[in-house]
């Protein structure tokens, strides 16, 4: 497993943000609107720059809110797409857009086809993120039943579909975006979601037992933004942990 934090930038803020990473594997999420990246692309130049300038390893690269079935979603994606090549990122995660029930089976199939031409002209992994509610154009069943590279967020669905998920998907499963959810009424569930990770052992179990599958994705850890110290500091020491626990089952095989 390797980890990293999520990391948002915007126009005006790209160079502070990543200067307050320096050396540390990141998420990037690019948060200006698809059209406003269409229009500003050389900004994506820039960044890039910069993260070769404070030497940030980009293991995945969460695009703008691009709906699948947008006239323009493929010239947007493609994009974005270029630009995690250009970084060395190997994942590119997209959030699926709600659809009323009247039109969603038609443009999921729309959806699948861009997904497809997408993917045949990049070695980049094109990831869904998993969401739990059916209005959205894919859901995490349907990710599944098309054979979907997915992004499986434990902060966005119940945890007994996390696990079913985790044992059954495991091999198309590129990234988890891992964070706790606080006991709590769900009138204040943005309060509660995005907390760090030794807040509920749920998390840790989920590590576990993707170490006992012996899966190597990407975890990244997606914290409140006011968390940013504490997600660096639970970053290296998920990173060591399973590190370790990597190196005796080695030595353990060895040995046997």
């Amino acid at each position: 497993m390797r980890f990293c934090i999520r990391r948002e930038i915007e126009f005006e803020n790209s160079e502070e943000r990543l200067g307050k990473v320096r050396g540390v594997p990141i998420e990037i999420s690019l948060r200006p609107s698809a059209d406003a990246l269409l229009r500003n692309r050389h900004w994506l130049m820039d960044v890039k720059r910069q993260i070769k300038a404070f030497g940030i390893p980009v293991r995945s690269v969460h695009a703008p809110h691009i709906h699948f079935t947008d006239e323009y979603f493929r010239n947007a994606a493609r994009l974005v797409i270029a630009f995690a090549e250009a970084v060395g990122s190997e994942i590119v995660v997209f959030q699926p857009e709600k659809r009323s029930e009247e039109t969603r089976k038609h443009e999921q199939a729309a959806a699948l086809q861009n997904i497809a031409l997408l993917q045949e002209r990049t070695r980049v992994k094109i990831a869904v993120e998993t969401f739990w509610d059916a209005e959205r154009v894919l859901t995490p069943d349907e990710i599944m039943e098309n054979h979907l590279p997915m992004v499986l967020d434990t902060s966005l669905i119940p945890k007994p579909e996390i696990t079913w998920i985790v044992d059954s998907y495991r091999t198309h499963v590129v990234n988890v975006h891992l964070s706790a959810v606080m006991p709590g009424s769900e009138r204040h569930a943005a309060g509660r979601q995005f907390r760090p990770v030794d807040s509920d052992p749920f998390c840790l179990d989920v590590l576990d037992r993707f170490h006992e599958l012996n899966w190597n994705g990407v975890v990244t850890l997606e914290y409140m933004p006011w968390l940013s110290e504490k997600s660096k500091e639970d970053r290296t020491l998920l990173e060591n942990i399973y590190h370790d626990f990597h190196q005796h089952a080695s030595e353990r095989d060895r040995s046997c």
